[in-house]
């Protein structure tokens, strides 16, 4: 057997050079007011790169720059003074991190975690379903030329939607390009999937059969080096390098920064359904104020902006209906919730409403304070409710006090009003995680079972999961929201229940929520 030995001195070198840089590129400086600050970093291509970054108070940006220096990705978003950032190395070759600090002087920490290299992997296979594109490819087939295909693809739009039979209809999912893979984030599946490429050619498709009805944000990730990593680091290489897709017509901004990169910004598909009704849409009705403070709290050590809405021509004198909702920046952005009630009030579906959005004091807490926590319970009562009170007139009662959440946000609705049903007589539900067990405990569905111990509650639900929210573990968001949605029955609880076509996804709760209210409301 002979040895190349030039190849393998490369090799190896390649190997040491990136396993040093990984344990040995750090930043501990001054950032001065008002600079501009450049890193260089040399990569491998495919290499997946994990960062943190620490500094005594916020600074304006940190940005991922291609060898030109011209911005690749966003790498911070919410201006928090400390983090963690991701993304994949696209080329080999030098990249920059460019730090702008607009505030005062500020002590800088910023590092380099981790570096995982790409492995091979096995190409998938996968019969075409589609008519539309079996034909174009008949064509290209002719033609040796895929440019009028692509034009076509532009004018229609992605995902490419076909009508089968009844309420059924063909998906197809398009990417252009010759990459190493392509792989589809978001879409009617258990799992990440991948895109098939036809033959040699720029042409990737994954189709799928699904209902109308369908709802669904989505991403596209391409050349997604395969690690010898945990699955969780494999999953994080695979959404740091998602994008829009670009022959989409209906992109999903979800943040109100502005200029946000194609990395922030998802793209969307459904298939209309008469029978569902989008509240979010403008509709000209007058609409409400909102007001945000900080509230420090003893009880949990921390703080946190919480947001009141209060409706159009709003009297203190009138009887409300009061919302508190959980990861309350989500539910400003990604769902517009004050659109919604503005447009549900306005069309008196529901009764003019108070709605309170708590944030979360930083993305751990959240992970904490939302699954089952009684100081976190106790903050909502002892601190948030008489906090509430001083900033907004209003009667409360717990039959018109609903507490609201998806996924955590969710479970921990059920669970403080499991807890308090005297101050939160209503829940609603999104896709909760009922799943959930303490830790180093064997009690999954813990807050399901503790439901089925007591006697029954007067608190009123209103429950919803997608079908798409199955198939990732044994028990999942779907399973365990029937369970739990099967005890309350038991229990003679008053419920509603709903099941929609779609996945873990704003942009498909932002339907849902409105249903929620609706049945929630006293009206």
């Amino acid at each position: 057997m002979s040895i190349n030995f030039k190849t393998l001195f490369k090799l190896f070198s390649i190997f040491l050079y990136s396993f040093s840089f990984a344990n040995s590129f750090k930043v501990d400086e001054i950032l001065n007011y008002n600079s501009e600050n450049l890193y260089q970093l040399n990569l491998q291509k495919r290499s997946f790169i994990i960062g943190s970054f620490k500094a005594t108070s916020s600074f304006e940006t940190l940005e991922l720059l291609d060898k030109n220096r011209v911005l690749i990705k966003s790498l911070m978003i919410n201006k928090k003074p400390q983090g963690n950032f991701y993304f994949v190395a696209n080329y080999t070759g030098k990249y920059y991190l460019k730090i702008k600090n607009r505030n005062k002087q500020n002590r800088l920490k910023l590092k380099i975690d981790k570096i995982f290299h790409h492995q091979k992997e096995i190409k998938p296979q996968n019969k075409i379903i589609s008519a539309f594109l079996k034909q174009e490819l008949k064509n290209i087939e002719k033609t040796k030329n895929s440019k009028a295909f692509w034009e076509k693809v532009k004018k229609r739009g992605t995902p490419l939607i076909e009508h089968l039979k009844a309420d059924e209809y063909i998906l197809t999912f398009l990417h252009k390009g010759l990459n190493y893979n392509v792989k589809l984030i978001g879409g009617p599946t258990a799992d990440y999937t991948d895109f098939i490429r036809y033959k040699n050619s720029d042409i990737w498709y994954k189709s799928f059969i699904v209902k109308k009805g369908i709802r669904m944000s989505y991403q596209i990730a391409t050349d997604i080096p395969k690690l010898d990593a945990p699955r969780f680091t494999q999953k994080m290489a695979l959404i740091s390098n998602a994008t829009i897709d670009p022959f989409n017509k209906t992109p999903y901004i979800y943040t109100k920064e502005k200029n946000m990169d194609k990395y922030h910004t998802l793209s969307t598909f459904f298939i209309k359904d008469d029978k569902i009704k989008d509240w979010g849409v403008e509709e000209g009705n007058k609409k409400g104020k909102t007001s945000t403070y900080n509230l420090k709290s003893k009880i949990l050590n921390n703080s946190r902006d919480i947001t009141i809405y209060k409706p159009h021509n709003y009297n203190y004198k009138k009887e409300h209906d009061i919302l508190f909702v959980f990861d309350g920046e989500n539910y400003q952005n990604k769902i517009n919730t004050t659109l919604i009630l503005d447009n549900l009030i306005a069309n008196n579906m529901i009764k003019p409403t108070i709605a309170i959005f708590i944030n979360n004091a930083s993305k751990k807490s959240r992970s904490e304070e939302l699954p089952p926590n009684k100081k976190f319970a106790k903050f909502m009562v002892k601190e948030l409710f008489p906090f509430i009170q001083t900033k907004v007139k209003f009667t409360h009662k717990s039959s018109n006090t609903i507490i609201t959440g998806s996924s955590y946000g969710g479970l921990a609705s059920s669970y403080i009003a499991f807890l308090y049903p005297d101050f939160f007589g209503k829940v609603l539900s999104q896709s909760g995680s009922y799943w959930w067990a303490p830790k180093n405990k064997d009690e999954a569905q813990w807050l399901t079972k503790e439901f089925s111990k007591v006697k029954k509650k007067d608190i009123k639900f209103y429950l919803n999961a997608g079908t798409y929210e199955t198939g990732f573990l044994p028990l999942d968001i779907l399973e365990t929201n029937r369970h739990f949605r099967t005890v309350l029955i038991a229990k003679n609880y008053d419920l509603t229940y709903e099941e929609f076509i779609g996945g873990h996804d704003y942009f498909a709760w932002k339907i849902y929520l409105a249903n929620g209210l609706i049945a929630l409301s006293n009206k």
